[in-house]
């Protein structure tokens, strides 16, 4: 039998079975449910509860210190701040004159400061900074900024004047340069950065490989590696180099500065051979030769063909003349058509002459030792000669040879027992000059990399 629900309609009460009741009961617990969530967010909203405190209160502070700004303002209101870079032929009364400040006060100076430096003798691009009160010409204090990176302080203090000298710590700094010759080695080697001192260094370095009178051509490269002594950013000292590399006519010359364990110390090539020999490459530098080696040369006096058995170096009057290598002065003298003359015999087998000098070095006297490099005389024009030059002749045995086709033995080579150590070293070098674009040497050394 089935069962019924019975409804009553308009105000009276509904009759319902129980699963129809269960269901209102959820859908009312969901809606008193959201009622409450709303109600209590309501609340939060409307009255937040206070956060916790986050740490101790932080009071701010009054930081009482001087504003530098501010100072060199008063400052600058009450002296004329005047800087100036000494120039060339520039003496510091001079300088005092054209800024019109009185000179009074460096008597003063140079009277009562123990310290003082003799700035009669400034060089240039050493810098001075004056100090002086407005509407005055008497500094009451100077700055100098000497080459050596050291700085004087000269300050007036009442009546008299102080003064404090300042040396900052030296640092030394390694730096490459690298270039093409142009005109000369000289000026090539400015262009591209290398200092003055180091740049004849450098042709020392290759003087017993390369006659920079003859051999340089343009376009041939170079590269150095060296160091430097700075003190407050100036450039105190130059040198020494460390390594050099020169590519002359296709050929490739290397230098690599190394102390041997005895102390020695020398440039040595990339087998680690003594860049020096017996004999430089020759007596002159940066001059051309006048005449090559030849049997057949026509003497420009007597204008007739006989063998002229040397080389000529045409060079300004005066110009030093160096001894090739070590030895003894056998001659110094008139000679006929060479003029004042002057003969070296080293050791037994070997012998140089000088002609044409225009006056023998201090103290040159036969019997003297003389060493490689040593000037003995100047470049002049005496005997048969039409204008300044050195006559230079080689002799082996006796016999003139053309010692620029000869090769000379080195004076010393990096042991065996080091040579993987000067090969770091080497390489070490090679790697700081192919920084500047400077490829690595082949060598002939089996263990090198």
């Amino acid at each position: 039998m089935k069962k019924t629900q019975r409804f009553r309609t308009g105000l009276g009460k509904a009759t319902f079975g129980p699963q129809r009741r269960r269901s209102m009961g959820v859908r009312l617990g969901v809606w008193v449910f959201f009622a409450v969530a709303v109600v209590v967010s309501w609340q939060n909203l409307a009255h937040p509860p206070e956060m916790p405190p986050l740490g101790p209160e932080v009071k701010s502070q009054h930081l009482d210190y001087p504003d530098t700004f501010e100072l060199r303002r008063q400052y600058s209101e009450q002296f004329s701040i005047t800087h100036h870079v000494v120039q060339k032929g520039e003496s510091f009364s001079g300088i005092l004159s054209s800024l019109n400040l009185s000179a009074d006060c460096a008597v003063e100076w140079q009277k009562e400061c123990a310290d003082f430096p003799q700035l009669e003798k400034i060089q240039p691009g050493e810098e001075l900074v004056f100090y002086t009160p407005r509407d005055e010409d008497r500094p009451v204090k100077l700055i100098y900024q000497a080459a050596d990176g050291s700085t004087f302080v000269f300050r007036k203090q009442g009546e008299t004047w102080e003064s404090q000298k300042k040396t900052p710590q030296t640092i030394s700094i390694t730096q490459s340069a690298t270039g093409a010759i142009s005109e000369s080695l000289y000026g090539s080697c400015l262009e591209a950065g290398v200092p003055p001192p180091l740049i004849m260094e450098l042709a020392d370095l290759f003087a017993y490989d390369i006659d920079f009178n003859t051999d340089l051509r343009r376009g041939d490269t170079f590269a150095v590696y060296f160091r430097q002594e700075v003190k407050n950013g100036k450039r105190v000292q130059a040198g020494p180099i460390l390594a050099a590399v020169m590519t002359v006519n296709g050929r490739r010359f290397e230098a690599f500065h190394y102390t041997l364990p005895d102390g020695y110390s020398d440039y040595f090539d990339a087998d680690g051979d003594s860049l020096r020999k017996m004999f430089l490459k020759a007596p002159l530098s940066y001059r051309r030769i006048s005449s090559t080696f030849t049997y057949r040369r026509f003497h420009p006096v007597l204008k007739i063909f006989r063998p002229h058995l040397g080389i000529d170096y045409a060079a300004p009057t005066g110009t030093p003349v160096s001894a090739l290598g070590d030895g003894k002065i056998v001659f110094k003298g008139w000679k006929g058509g060479f003029g004042r003359y002057v003969e070296i015999q080293h050791g037994a087998k070997y012998k140089t002459t000088y002609g044409h000098l225009s006056r023998y070095a201090e103290g040159l006297s036969v019997g003297r030792q003389v060493r490689q490099g040593d000037v003995i005389g100047y470049v002049g024009s005496s005997g048969l000669s039409t204008g300044p030059h050195l006559d230079f002749r080689f002799y082996e045995n006796g016999k003139p040879i053309n010692f620029l086709k000869t090769a000379f033995p080195h004076a010393r080579s990096v042991p065996a027992k080091i040579k993987a150590d000067f090969l770091k070293v080497r390489e070490t070098y090679l790697a700081a000059l192919q920084d500047v674009g400077v490829a690595q040497a082949d060598t002939k050394e089996s263990g090198a990399p």
